[in-house]
């Protein structure tokens, strides 16, 4: 383990009163400096690499584990030197605003592309949420080799998280790998509530890359139009169309092919239709995300069609849910999609029909928590097979959208990694027909 002392901002960044932004070695300095900021905020190479998944043990087994400890600063100090940070960005934007008719200066500030970085780090400094869009490449240490996903992570929208992506997504990405898919048999798999889409595109990147796994279909699938424009965006930017038409151009070039596609998906419908509800006003939620009828796309988008569930009706292996209750009612809608959409058990298959869905374990949701349980119980007297909870297990994670990161060290690359914000508890659910 390296004994290197950390990078503390109120010592080690450079002394402002003596700025010369005309000289090379002074902006070599801040540009040293801006770096070292970076790896502190998480923003470091646009690089994400995230530890594998680590169940909560109990407080016995915690304090003989060998697990790369965690180094959090003290409150005390965290909060001083937070608040150091942003003045030193501050006040090092205004100087390169006042040195901008220096035309010297101005070319040596653009040259390193200082300006530019300063503001994305005062951003950061000030919350992720407020950073706007930014592009990471999330980085999955697996048995067999690396895993990458490129993402578009967009600002917070003012009705909308989905733009973010969320502590559940990574975690619960790594624990569906290696996928168990028939060989013999097409494979199809839903993301509901996909958001910036990491755990579909995680699971279709380790398909594309699987020789002996037959043709797949992935349906990344939210409601929000920003969102699921931004989801389009990042199923383009990791290689695939985001068009359902790309599937039969794949089958005729290869018996493996793997098929990504958006779509829009309202659970309430689906539910009000699987009730013998009439559709209506959509129901006002705690958690208000919903999108206005402004909002709404022009038509023609591909990723602003609705996902047709009667063609798909009991037709998926998998479903995935990360990050996606919020709202007590949402558990319930949940329930109502996966009973339209997953298949039913099959005595010809050894691959049982899951869905899994993962939730943080916040003070504040507790409520939202204890809707999983009721949503997926037996009930007594209803004819046929029912989703019940058949297997569910707690995981450390990190929601990643705070103002400080926390860096969690050891010897192995495959622990190290930037931790951001909250540290969370994360339950995985695995729901099965019973």
């Amino acid at each position: 383990m390296s004994t290197e002392p950390a990078f503390l901002p109120s010592r080690d960044l450079r002394n402002l009163k003596t700025l010369d932004l005309t000289s090379s070695e002074c902006i070599d300095s801040i540009h040293r400096n801006l770096d070292s900021l970076a790896q502190l905020l998480g923003a470091s190479g646009g690089q994400i690499v995230h530890a594998p998944p680590q169940i909560v043990q109990s407080a016995e087994q915690l304090c003989a584990s060998s697990e790369p400890a965690v180094e959090h600063p003290p409150r005390e100090i965290e909060s001083f030197e937070r608040t150091y940070v942003t003045r030193w960005l501050s006040r090092l934007v205004s100087e390169f605003t006042l040195t901008s008719t220096d035309n010297e200066a101005a070319a040596l500030q653009t040259e390193q592309q200082l300006p530019d970085k300063c503001a994305a780090l005062l951003a950061i400094a000030a919350g992720r949420m407020a950073a706007g869009a930014s592009i990471h490449n999330h980085v999955f240490h697996l048995n067999d080799g690396l895993l990458e996903v490129q993402l578009r992570d967009g600002a917070l929208v003012h009705d909308s998280l989905g733009t973010h992506t969320w502590g559940a997504a990574p975690i619960l990405s790594q624990l569906l790998l290696p996928l168990k898919a028939d060989p013999i048999r097409d494979f199809k798999l839903l993301e509901l509530g996909a958001g910036t889409g990491l755990v579909g595109l995680a699971l279709a990147a380790w398909l594309r890359r699987t020789p002996g796994v037959r043709r797949s279909q992935i349906f990344c699938t939210d409601y929000h139009p920003t969102v699921l424009e931004n989801l389009a965006h990042n199923i383009i930017l990791n290689g695939w169309s985001s068009s359902e038409s790309s599937l039969q151009e794949d089958r005729e070039d290869h018996k493996t092919a793997v098929c990504v596609t958006a779509r829009s998906l309202d659970w309430q419908s689906v539910h009000q239709a699987l009730n013998g509800h009439t559709s209506g006003q959509a129901q006002e939620l705690t958690s208000q995300t919903l999108p206005d009828q402004h909002l709404f796309p022009v038509s023609g988008s591909s990723w602003a069609q609705k996902f047709d569930t009667d063609a798909y009706s009991n037709a998926f292996d998998t479903l995935v849910a990360a990050d996606c209750v919020y709202d007590p009612v949402h558990p319930l809608w949940i329930c109502s999609v996966a009973k339209k959409l997953l298949k039913k058990p099959h005595a010809s298959s050894t691959d049982e029909p899951l869905l899994h869905v993962m939730v943080p374990l916040r003070p504040t949701h507790q409520q939202e928590l204890q809707a999983v349980y009721q949503a997926f119980r037996s009930q007594p007297g209803l004819p046929g097979p029912q989703l019940n909870i058949l297997c569910e297990k707690d995981y450390h994670g990190y929601e990643n959208f705070g103002a400080w990161n926390a860096v969690a060290r050891s010897d192995s690359a495959a622990h190290s990694q930037p931790e951001g914000g909250l540290a969370r508890t994360y339950r995985w659910f695995q729901i099965g027909w019973r």
